[in-house]
């Protein structure tokens, strides 16, 4: 048997001892030829020190290490230590034995005696890193557990492997040649991946140094796993690029010397602020300021800095080129290892746009898109505070209620066009007749209301009321045509005919409808003749009482159209009176009344348990997804213990609740948006549909909005009007668009025209519901409906 040149002297005996073969490290070690040692028994050049009668058989000396001294030539005599290991694995020579002889302690300078005396086979399994002994033709002589294990290879295959087919193919060449440059130079440094057997990747740093076992030139080497750090290393390419990439401004700064100057920003950084990295580097990011704007978000930021805390703001800042731009800024802070904070990332949102589309959606909301006049949202408002301030400060102030006289002749005779003509000069002709500090609205499509402070006294007031009615009424040139128009007016002073927005409108109101009946064209003021119409309202308010009681209620319901499928998918439930002498009364009239007076709340539970009846009646045709819906009065909404009460409703009907809708408007919510949140949450927490209705005519906080339990929002029929001016388009498109953007259905009330539908269909509104697919329906009407599958054409 061969044996290949390792750097340790091995001898191969038999069971008898006797020597069959030997490595050249052995005729080194003992300074003798191979004549020398053929034939020679073991005890025969080594003494043992254990040595004993009879002589320790091979065998015996397997189970142990021993000791003793090699004979040399010259009669030298070496300290060595004797391992004896049996070759079960070599089928070729049973019953033989390895003997590996290492010199002991002596032999060598003091420095070294600890290393010739270590276990170096131990040492080496030991190694937390592969290692291994290559030869000229690139196999391995030598190696580790550890690298079978990274190669998922028994001990036999490893020698007979070239070592570069460990590697991946493409990688073959550059191990090939830092091998060579090992043999060439004396070592060589390189990183590379160990392919296993059954495909297992392990990266490895690998150190190769040139050496010679014997007279065979070799490298040795290591190799440490380096997974874990190319991991981190790929994961902080992809963090970089993402940064890089990020269409979000980042700007990371150090801190240094009690200041924060920067030390990188991305290109979207570059792009939305107009400076380059090599401009700003090491300056601090204060330079981008606005002085004496957003004040407060800028100590924010300072106190988060100085206590190394992270901030979120809003503010302002200046691109290079001078514009201003809003920014979402997060600031947080970088610890190192130590936990000590060394830099802060910024991450910069340009918000510029969206605070533009939140202002025009803010205006939308509170400004009448045809004129540019408050609308009732900001009137009501604007109302409250000049009401406020009268009563408190002891001045008189009016409510003017304006409508334009036969406005309807004006459109059919002259085109809707200059009617729209004379809205808007109206609304410079009476912004023009007030001051600054009065506001002007339009609250209708004819209507406009003033609302005038702190006059000195009711001539006054009469006269710059008369005023504005004569100016009014100037003609107006439109096509080169004469159009001349007339108002009615009404007026309320406070807090002399009200001191709330509620008495105060009611009041002027009534002034004008007073003016209407007197010929039009002329201007009341609210008086003590005005109180019959408050003993009518008294009437009213006593026969709802008893018709509430005597069921002269009925329930009418207005069938709701899949605009995608055509399909009736649902119906609104409509109430209505049916006086026993006054026929037919309309909700607008006794509605208002029963919301003031408290009788909503039972009128409500009677309109429920009606509309359960309706789902009960479906359901026995086989209607089982149809869903009604039933308008809720803040009263009932602001109702302890409302929720639980309709849930018992509810199972005492026998109704699923996900077949029932409530409808709330945007003044509900808005008026107390938390308690409204609970209340809706409480709802939609059994399971009920919930919707807002007459959305747009009112102001809804869209941080409120959004956090809404609610499922459908319902465009208000003022804004369909007509969708062929912009005007009234570009109103109904936002509506849909947030309701969408917000997860939202949107249903559009009041559809009268093919061309309502035709707009509503192609912005992609989810239902309709009106007067060209169908009225409100008796309850047998809409049964008959929904079982034909009566469908809106497409």
């Amino acid at each position: 048997m061969n044996l290949s040149p390792l750097p340790l002297a091995v001898f191969v005996v038999d069971a008898d001892g006797t020597i069959t073969s030997w490595n050249k490290a052995c005729e080194k070690l003992a300074g003798c030829t191979a004549a020398d040692i053929q034939g020679q028994r073991l005890d025969q050049i080594i003494d043992f020190d254990d040595i004993g009668e009879p002589p320790m058989s091979i065998a015996k000396r397997s189970e142990l290490d021993s000791t003793g001294y090699l004979r040399g030539a010259g009669g030298r005599r070496l300290p060595v230590r004797v391992t004896v290991a049996p070759q079960a694995l070599d089928p070729e020579q049973p019953d033989t034995y390895s003997v590996i002889v290492i010199p002991r302690a002596g032999l060598v300078a003091p420095r070294y005696a600890l290393i010739q005396d270590l276990p170096v086979g131990d040492i080496i399994e030991g190694l937390p890193c592969v290692f291994y002994v290559i030869d000229q033709s690139g196999h391995l002589l030598l190696w580790n557990r550890l690298l079978e294990e990274t190669l998922e290879m028994s001990s036999e295959e490893l020698p007979t492997t070239d070592v570069q087919y460990f590697f991946d193919e493409k990688d073959r060449a550059e191990i090939v040649s830092k091998i060579m440059e090992a043999f060439e130079n004396g070592h060589s440094s390189h990183e590379a991946e160990l392919i296993g057997r059954h495909g297992k990747r392990t990266s490895l740093l690998f150190h190769c140094a040139r050496t010679s076992v014997g007279d065979l030139p070799c490298i040795f080497g290591t190799g440490l796993d380096i997974t874990d750090r190319k991991q981190t290393e790929l994961g902080l390419r992809v963090r970089e690029r993402a940064i890089y990439s990020s269409v979000n401004a980042i700007v990371i700064t150090c801190c240094e010397n009690n200041d924060n100057i920067i030390e990188y920003v991305n290109p979207a950084f570059e792009q939305i602020t107009g400076y380059t990295l090599a401009e700003i580097k090491g300056r601090n990011p204060r330079f981008m300021r606005i002085e004496g704007c957003d004040v407060e978000e800028h100590r924010r930021i300072n106190e988060a800095i100085r206590k190394k805390e992270s901030v979120q703001v809003i503010l302002r800042n200046a691109r290079k080129n001078g514009e201003v731009f809003w920014n979402d800024l997060r600031i947080d802070p970088v610890s190192n290892i130590d936990g000590e904070v060394t830099h802060f990332v910024g991450v910069i949102n340009d918000v510029t746009e969206a605070r533009h589309y939140e202002r025009r959606l803010h205006h939308l909301a509170h400004h009448d898109p045809l004129t540019g006049l408050a609308n009732r949202t900001l009137l009501q408002d604007e109302l409250k505070f000049s009401i406020d301030f009268a009563v408190r400060n002891g001045v008189l102030g009016a409510l003017a209620f304006l409508d334009l006289d036969n406005f309807k002749h004006i459109n059919d005779n002259f085109g809707h066009d200059a009617g729209d003509v004379v809205l808007r000069d109206t609304a410079t002709r009476l912004k023009e007749s007030v001051r600054d500090n009065d506001t002007v609205a339009r609250v209708g499509g004819d209507e406009f209301v003033l609302v005038i402070n702190n006059q000195p006294g009711d001539e006054q007031l009469a006269d710059l009321i008369e005023r504005i009615r004569q100016r009014v009424n100037a003609p107006i040139r439109v096509a080169g045509r004469d159009i001349l128009p007339s108002t009615s007016i009404g007026v309320s002073r406070f807090p002399v005919d009200g001191d709330t927005v509620d008495r105060v409108m009611r009041a002027a109101d009534a002034a004008m409808y007073h003016a209407k009946t007197l010929g039009k064209n002329n201007c009341q003021f609210y008086s003590i003749e005005l109180n019959q119409a408050v003993h009518e309202h008294l009437m009213l308010e006593a026969s709802l009482s008893r018709a509430i009681g005597n069921r002269e209620m009925v329930l009418d319901y207005q069938p709701k159209v899949d605009l995608r499928t055509g399909k009736v998918v649902g119906a609104e439930a409509l109430v209505r009176w049916k006086h026993p002498e006054n026929g037919i009364v309309p909700p607008d009239k006794f509605i208002p009344v029963a919301e003031e007076t408290g009788l909503i709340v039972p009128l409500g539970e009677w309109v429920i348990i009606e509309a359960c009846g309706a789902l009960k009646a479906l359901a026995k045709l086989g209607i089982h997804d149809f869903v009604i819906s039933v308008n809720l009065s803040a009263r009932q909404l602001r109702q302890r213990q409302f929720a639980a009460h309709l849930a018992r409703t509810l199972k005492r009907q026998g109704v699923d609740p996900r077949n029932l809708e409530l409808e709330v408007t945007e003044s509900q919510l808005m008026d107390h948006p938390e308690e409204a949140m609970e209340a809706l949450a409480e709802l939609k927490a059994l399971g009920l549909r919930l919707s807002i209705d007459d959305f747009g005519t009112g102001y809804s906080s869209l941080s409120y909005l959004q956090k809404f339990p609610v499922d459908f929002i319902k465009i208000d029929r003022s804004f369909l009007g007509e969708v062929a001016h912009d005007s009234h388009a570009v109103i109904t498109r936002a509506i849909i668009a947030l309701g969408h953007n917000l997860k939202l259905k949107v249903i559009a009330e009041g559809v009268e025209t093919q061309e309502q539908l035709a707009f509503l269909r192609e912005h992609d509104c989810d239902q309709m519901q009106g007067y060209y697919f169908s009225p409100a329906l008796s309850q047998r009407s809409l049964e008959e409906m929904v079982c034909s599958d009566a469908r809106l054409p497409s």
